[in-house]
């Protein structure tokens, strides 16, 4: 009994120090964020839609972006429901765009938008 309780210490115990390196880790290999930013997703359906963008949002915040900076999905399959939730997303976002594929150089480059 004592040998499993030993094991299970340890285990938890790799997995705290795991969790002290990795902001250390993250903070180290933190890009420079004195230039504009672009972070592009492609939700594959509607369903992972938000999730996607929440979650580049939330790196963005992370990030501490300093110049300016847009988050664009990028509508692949054409989906109103994806458009539709991007939109909705945007309210909450302003820094996100939505864009097709011909047109996510154009949307990436556009800096008369910017916030």
């Amino acid at each position: 009994m004592n040998i499993v309780i030993f094991v299970l210490c340890a285990v938890l115990m790799v997995f705290g120090i795991a969790e002290l390196v990795r902001p250390l880790v993250f903070w180290w290999l933190k890009p420079e964020t004195a230039q504009e930013f672009s972070i592009v997703v492609s939700p594959g359906s509607a369903d992972s839609c938000e999730y996607l963008v929440r979650s580049a949002a939330e790196r963005m915040r992370w990030l501490n972006l300093k110049a300016p900076c847009r988050l664009v999905c990028v509508n692949l399959s054409n989906d109103p429901e994806i458009d539709s939730i991007c939109r909705f997303l945007a309210l909450r976002y302003p820094y996100l765009k939505v864009s097709k594929r011909e047109d996510l150089v154009y949307t990436i480059l556009d800096r008369e938008e910017d916030p």
